[in-house]
């Protein structure tokens, strides 16, 4: 199979743990760029926050694409959107209401800014560090919102998440999406909404088939977009779930296991 296109997640999998993008790993997508392999950057981050990261790997001068919101926000190379999704405003209080009760923090995007609700927890600031936007706490968020919102991010301890998860899957599960995107974030998407479905626009506006796409990702969110591809790739550091839905595992994020997938596949 002669692929021509790669997919690649930003967290642990592009970035290794020191949120760093190594010499190797971003010499191995400039050159697959060179070979006329292209390249998107796909992200659960708002698309502010994966723009960098996609000028970082030149997919500007190479006709790449860049995702944000696990597909919610679908951006070509002239940072024109060819793809977008909203989570519909009569799920905001259902969806609140369950979340209310737990001992989470519940975060929306806005432009270049987070807010979130008044239940701050330790997980709280992560979004906000990782991605170097503002995070702003208001009391009443239901009623602060008042523009469209690609999701409600929730953020909490681990075990907390699994258990909500649970409980949203069973309320609201055939009508919005929800999944886990790290231990410690929760995310409540649009149905259908998923780094899947956003490889797919992808694949439609290059014009080539999905099977002609290789993803490379490490959480849970991922899997979406391992599936969806052609060759699903899981980083050695990726969770065991990841692993198991992917076609291929590679060396850990720490180890360049993009650059070591792409050569042993002959890419590079």
């Amino acid at each position: 199979m002669k692929y021509k296109l790669i997919a690649v997640d930003i967290d642990d999998t592009l970035l290794n743990r020191k949120k760093e993008i190594t010499p190797l790993t971003k010499a191995a997508l400039l050159t697959a760029q060179e070979n006329g392999v292209r390249l998107a950057v796909a992200s659960g981050r708002l698309p502010y926050g994966v723009r960098p990261y996609a000028e970082a790997l030149d997919i500007f001068s190479h006709g790449g694409w860049y995702m944000g919101f696990n597909g919610g926000a679908v951006m070509n190379c002239r940072d024109e959107l060819i793809g977008k999704t909203y989570l519909d405003p009569k799920y905001i209080r259902p969806v609140y209401a369950i979340l209310s009760t737990a001992n989470v923090t519940t975060m929306v995007h806005k432009g270049a800014t987070i807010f979130a609700d008044n239940k701050v927890n330790r997980y709280t600031h992560i979004e906000s560090e990782v991605i170097g936007l503002p995070l702003n706490v208001v009391d009443d968020l239901p009623s602060f919102i008042d523009w469209d919102i690609h999701k409600f991010l929730i953020a909490g301890e681990p075990d907390e998440l699994k258990a909500l998860e649970k409980r949203l899957i069973a309320a609201l599960g055939d009508e919005v999406d929800i999944y886990l995107s790290a231990p410690w974030f929760l995310e409540v998407m649009p149905k259908g909404t998923d780094k899947g479905t956003g490889l797919q626009m992808i694949c439609d506006d290059a014009g080539i088939d999905i099977s002609e796409a290789i993803a490379f990702g490490d959480s849970y969110n991922d899997i979406f977009m391992l599936k969806a591809a052609g060759l699903g790739v899981a980083m050695g550091n990726a969770e065991e779930a990841v692993k198991e839905a992917a076609d291929m595992v590679t060396a850990d994020c720490d180890e360049d296991g993009i650059a070591v997938a792409l050569k042993k596949l002959g890419i590079i």
